[in-house]
């Protein structure tokens, strides 16, 4: 069965999926600005993906999406120095304290009435603080993310892949673009993961995710044009 060959309304819902998954890959990419740089439409850095895959969490946070709310840059290399020294509580009291409370519990803390409020987590105390002193995405955050992203992200690319093989572009494409997507999705989650043991593999998230993306954009782009018209360029018919 062709896609062609579906009634109307079928196609015409179809269409409607693909455009929402258009949409929601630009909000995704302003997630990721603002989850790295702060900024709504900023492409990160691979320094600065990697920093928050693979580095300390709360220095990767002043770095990257909380560096606008951070009043000296010394304060960075401080609290990094903390870390990296055992983080003790005595050194906490006497230089990291400060700190937070000039430039993060207001915030961060569970009574706040901030506008931007981050009451589920707060830094208001030495144990708070010190959740955020490990490496990489905290695993109970990265648990959730890692199941959430497989089960969300991959059935979309199963009813993308199930699309796109009804449409009549050459089977060779086909089954890149339905490999890619997969290859993608499960690089992406492996690499999070890794990258809180061997730094480097940070590096590689963005091309995991980049991989990604592209081809469910590309899936959605070949499915919405084959509802209506002939997909230039690849079509089987086209080659035909």
């Amino acid at each position: 069965m062709e896609i062609k060959s579906l009634n109307t309304a079928a196609r015409l819902a179809i269409s409607a999926l693909c455009l929402s998954v258009l949409y929601g890959i630009l909000y995704a990419g302003m997630t990721i600005s603002l989850s790295t740089t702060g900024q709504v439409a900023q492409i990160p850095s691979l320094a600065t993906v990697q920093q928050k895959y693979a580095g300390i969490a709360i220095v990767s946070a002043m770095r990257g999406s909380m560096y606008d709310h951070v009043s000296d840059d010394d304060y960075i290399e401080v609290v990094k120095d903390w870390v990296e020294s055992g983080a003790t509580q005595a050194h906490y009291d006497t230089d990291i304290e400060p700190i937070m409370s000039e430039d993060c519990s207001d915030c961060h803390s569970a009574s706040s009435t901030m506008t931007d409020a981050m009451t589920s987590m707060p830094l208001t105390t030495y144990d708070e603080v010190k959740t955020l002193t490990k490496k990489g995405i905290p695993w109970n955050k990265l648990a959730v993310e890692t199941h959430t992203h497989l089960f969300s992200i991959g059935m979309m690319a199963f009813i993308l892949g199930i699309l796109i093989s009804m449409t009549g572009v050459l089977t060779w494409i086909k089954h890149v673009l339905i490999c890619a997507a997969f290859l993608g999705l499960w690089g992406d989650v492996l690499f999070w993961t890794l990258a809180k043991f061997v730094s480097f593999v940070g590096y590689l998230i963005p091309l995991t995710g980049g991989l990604l993306i592209s081809t469910i954009a590309a899936m959605s782009i070949v499915v919405l044009l084959d509802c209506w018209t002939r997909v230039p360029w690849i079509s089987k018919r086209e080659n035909s």
